[in-house]
C-alpha cells in the first residue's frame, strides 16, 4: 500500500479534530444544557426522542438545518439500536444522554448488544442503494465525530456523536473513531 502526504495530512487533520472535541466537551460549562433519558427500546419513542433535542437546543438558536441534521442522526442511531441490536423487543430499553453548550452538542447512546463490532459495519455500495444499510453511513456524513465503545464482556456500547455548532470545522464525518 502506498501513502501520499495528503494521507497522513487527513489523518493527522482527524486526530488534531478529534482531540479538539474532545477538549470542548470536557470543557463544557457547568450551566451547560444536559439531560439523560431511559427509554424502551420501541420505534415509539423516536417521536419522544425528537421532541427532547430540540427542547434542549431551542436557547442556542440554531437553524433548521443543523437542528434537522442533529435530529436525524440521533433518530438514526436509535433506529439501529431499535431495530438490529433489540430486533424491535420493546422489553429491552436503552439510555441516552444529551449534553449542549454553544459550541457543541453531544449525544450519547448506551445500549446493550454483545454481538455488535463497529468494524464490521458495512459500507454501503452508493451505487446500488436500497432501503436499509444507510444509517450509519449518514450518521458520519452529519455528525462531526462519531465513536463506537464496545465492553465485549458486559456486551454494553456506547456510541457517541458530536457536532460543532459554531465552527468553520463543522463538516460532518470528519472524526471517526
Amino acid at each position: 500500500m502506498v501513502f501520499s502526504s495528503s494521507d497522513f495530512a487527513v489523518s493527522e487533520r482527524k486526530v488534531c479534530l478529534h482531540n479538539d472535541i474532545q477538549i470542548l466537551i470536557n470543557q463544557m460549562p457547568a450551566n451547560s444544557t444536559q439531560m439523560k433519558m431511559h427509554v424502551k427500546g420501541s420505534s415509539e419513542t423516536l417521536a419522544l426522542i425528537r421532541r427532547v433535542i430540540v427542547a434542549c437546543v431551542q436557547h442556542l438558536n440554531l437553524g433548521p438545518s443543523l437542528l434537522n441534521d442533529i435530529k436525524l442522526a440521533t433518530t438514526e442511531a436509535c433506529t439501529n439500536v431499535i431495530k438490529h441490536a433489540y430486533k424491535f423487543n420493546d422489553a429491552m430499553s436503552f439510555d441516552l444522554e444529551i449534553k449542549t453548550s454553544d459550541e457543541v452538542f453531544v449525544v450519547e447512546v448506551f445500549y446493550e448488544d454483545p454481538d455488535f463490532v463497529p468494524e464490521k459495519i458495512p459500507v454501503p455500495n452508493l451505487k446500488e442503494i436500497k432501503e436499509g444499510g444507510l444509517g450509519v453511513f449518514i450518521i458520519r456524513s452529519i455528525m462531526d465525530h462519531v465513536n463506537y465503545i464496545t465492553d465485549s464482556r458486559s456486551g454494553r456500547v456506547r456510541l457517541q456523536m458530536v457536532k460543532l455548532l459554531n465552527s468553520k470545522e463543522s463538516i460532518g464525518g470528519q472524526s471517526e473513531d
